[in-house]
């Protein structure tokens, strides 16, 4: 597929909160930083009617403080909104004369954006096929959750199939455009001297977690449907081990970064609910207005693989929310014959991104005492002059470039739902082993 300079964004759900919060503050740093140009065309797409001074002010209250700078005039030149309706195909055959009369030669590269529930996919997916919106020009960017066990991800693998090529479609997984989830990779490829402890010889034990010192934040109809396990474990943190853990290839292309992760997700054993705790913060039922709800808000569990490399290694991801702090991270320890000598390695995502080395060192005086310390890399220490880019900048200039390494593929999707069916299949309709714990909990047991 060949790369193309100027795009054309289509947003779906221009007026929804995704949009706001993430999407246009995105687009108005792509502006900043000269990955978009002038000439750059972004289509609003809305059920409802939209005037032009209905897209400013969604522009305007979606970046705040930034309103008067020139790339926010920029971005809101770009901006026009249409009047959609998915089921109605000659709805999108406007949308088909609109792009094309972006291009007199009909070779704009037009990115769909679905910021939308992935319940309406499908008749949108359906009509832009119909109306001749798949060409080699045309991507489609969707956001989590992809599927909701694994019959409804092979379901919708297959709907988005029958319409675009994999190569066409990038699943946004936007902890992978994390500087320090990008940097794992990096780390362990330019530091030699760590390639020779990445094994079950070295390492015992790897833990993920993200937690969350919010509760659901008034979004009970979505928690509801989803809970932990679906909004972060299948997703985000399988994918941050995927990449953490898998074999470092040759050659550092998408499609070889892909099959890598391929490979250590499937020697993964599926997930095994006794190993597992699943809670919910006290509240969270008065929250949604189920007395009975049996929705999960935390979850630890513990994997395990069957490659020679990681026999015996234990794989533990951790979500919560309304825990004690927000906190996302990585840590890797490695093995020892004495627990107070343990060294680890942990690379923070977020909110402040770091890598630190814990290492065993003399405290100062006369005596011999050891004390644990951190040999620590503070991304804004190290680069404090340096342009951060926001992870959904980095997905959508990703996409613009067609480089799918930090998107989920199609496999990737069914292998982590194979994973985690039997939990999801032992939860189903019962809260046997819920555990109730209080707002600010650092730890659930």
């Amino acid at each position: 597929m060949k790369r193309l300079d100027t795009p054309v964004i289509i947003i779906f759900g221009i007026t929804g909160d995704l949009s706001k919060r993430k999407l246009l503050p995105a687009l108005h740093e792509l502006f900043r930083y000269g990955i978009l140009k002038q000439g750059t065309k972004i289509i609003g797409i809305s059920r409802h009617q939209l005037s032009q001074d209905d897209v400013l002010q969604i522009i305007n209250s979606s970046l705040a403080n930034k309103v008067q700078d020139d790339h926010a005039v920029d971005l809101s030149s770009a901006v026009t909104a249409l009047q959609l309706n998915p089921d109605n195909l000659s709805d999108f055959q406007r949308l088909k004369s609109l792009l094309e009369s972006c291009d007199s030669l009909g070779a704009c590269q037009r990115l769909y954006y679905m910021s939308i529930p992935p319940a309406a996919y499908a008749p949108i997916i359906k009509n832009l096929s119909q109306a001749g919106l798949n060409t080699e020009n045309d991507r489609l960017l969707l956001e989590k959750p992809f599927g909701y066990n694994l019959e409804s991800a092979k379901s919708s693998i297959d709907l988005v199939s029958k319409a675009f090529r994999e190569t066409q479609v990038y699943r946004i997984d936007h902890y992978l455009a994390k500087e320090t989830a990008q940097n794992l990779l990096a780390f362990r490829l330019h530091n030699p001297i760590f390639v020779p402890l990445w094994n079950n010889q070295h390492i015992e034990r790897v833990h993920i977690r993200q937690f969350e010192s919010i509760g659901i934040e008034g979004r009970a109809n979505f928690y509801e449907q989803t809970g932990a396990l679906r909004d972060m474990i299948q997703s985000h943190l399988m994918q941050l081990l995927a990449l953490t853990m898998m074999t470092v290839p040759d050659s550092m292309t998408s499609s070889a970064i892909h099959r890598a992760k391929i490979d250590f997700l499937s020697s993964l054993a599926v997930a095994d609910p006794k190993l597992s705790i699943r809670g919910q913060y006290d509240g969270y039922r008065q929250e949604v207005n189920q007395p009975n709800s049996n929705v999960e808000t935390y979850v630890k569990l513990q994997l395990s693989s069957q490659s020679k490399d990681w026999q015996g290694v234990q794989f533990i991801l951790e979500h919560g929310k309304a825990m004690h702090q927000s906190i996302a991270d990585v840590n890797i320890s490695f093995k020892t014959s004495h627990e107070k000598r343990r060294n680890s390695l942990t690379f923070q995502v977020q909110p402040d991104e770091t890598i630190r080395l814990d290492l065993l060192i003399k405290e100062p005086g006369l005596t011999n005492n050891m004390r644990h310390a951190d040999l620590k890399l503070s991304y804004s220490d190290v680069f404090p002059n340096s342009n951060k880019v926001d992870a959904y900048a980095r997905v959508i200039m990703d996409a613009i470039n067609g480089d799918q390494s930090l998107f989920a593929s199609n496999q990737e999707v069914i292998n982590n739902w194979q994973i985690l069916e039997p939990l999801l299949e032992a939860w189903s309709d019962n809260s046997h082993g819920l555990i109730i714990y209080p707002y600010g909990s650092a730890t659930v047991q």
